[in-house]
């Protein structure tokens, strides 16, 4: 089914979208929710299907509304908001910005390739960023952060908790700053009731250029987010065997990491 949030984008003439609303069908998030968990230490491949159950029956092509609050308690509701905000945003970025390879940051500092000293470089404390992403075709590298709220007064303060959040690095490559696409994405949740009712999905991406790359560098840094991608993938699979076995040094040979 899909569904539908009201739509605001800054600065509106970069939206991928048309009309004050986005669409992304339920089984695009939970898909994108299967594919960012995959990627997370401990998780484990399978089938699922929880938004609908969630979700007002209020027919097809309709607001993303949930039946009720989600969970009574403060961080119940900060902790799920948060969880399917992530799933949404993933989602939104794979299907309006052709998405596909997700690099997590968590709290480190990565070498994308240290021999032509192209990583990421902190800028400020605080949490990094979600995601570095790109394209299937290794274009369109992108620095994203996701924010989700509960408050009735909508998402503009946590799309601007994200803007500040996607600015605490920059992708450097023999020293010079790397032009990135920095998208903020914060949402925020439609409820049968009591309140409130609309859904919001509030978009920050401003131009950022910098330096041109060197294709080298550029092969190099496509390269190392790629191995990142397939490393968190594959840490579910049997290559994730403990040291004693040799599986850390079986998937690092595969990707080609020291």
């Amino acid at each position: 089914m899909t569904r539908t949030c009201l739509h605001n984008y800054d600065p509106p003439a970069f939206s991928p979208g048309t009309g004050a609303t986005v669409n992304l069908d339920v089984s695009e998030i939970e898909d994108a929710g299967i594919r960012e968990e995959l990627q997370t230490p401990g998780a484990a491949y399978g089938a699922w299907s929880i938004l609908d159950a969630l979700l007002a029956p209020t027919g097809v092509g309709t607001p993303f509304i949930f039946r009720e609050p989600l969970g009574q308690a403060s961080e119940v509701k900060v902790a799920l908001s948060g969880l399917f905000g992530r799933f949404v945003a993933r989602a939104y970025l794979e299907r309006y910005f052709n998405l596909s390879i997700f690099a997590h940051l968590g709290s480190r500092i990565i070498d994308l390739d240290r021999r032509r000293r192209v990583k990421v470089t902190r800028l400020s404390r605080g949490d990094l960023p979600d995601w570095i992403a790109c394209a299937s075709d290794l274009s369109s590298l992108t620095v994203a952060e996701a924010k989700s709220c509960h408050d009735n007064g909508g998402p503009a303060k946590a799309l601007n908790r994200a803007w500040a959040q996607a600015g605490r690095i920059d992708i450097t490559a023999g020293g010079g700053k790397v032009t990135v696409k920095r998208i903020a994405i914060a949402t925020r949740w439609g409820m049968a009731a009591p309140n409130p009712t609309d859904a919001h999905l509030s978009v920050r991406d401003p131009v950022d250029e910098s330096e041109p790359i060197k294709p080298e560098e550029k092969d190099a840094l496509f390269i190392g987010l790629l191995r990142l991608h397939i490393a968190k993938t594959l840490a579910v699979t049997g290559l994730q065997a403990g040291r004693r076995s040799g599986g850390i040094c079986q998937r690092r040979s595969l990707l080609g990491i020291a």
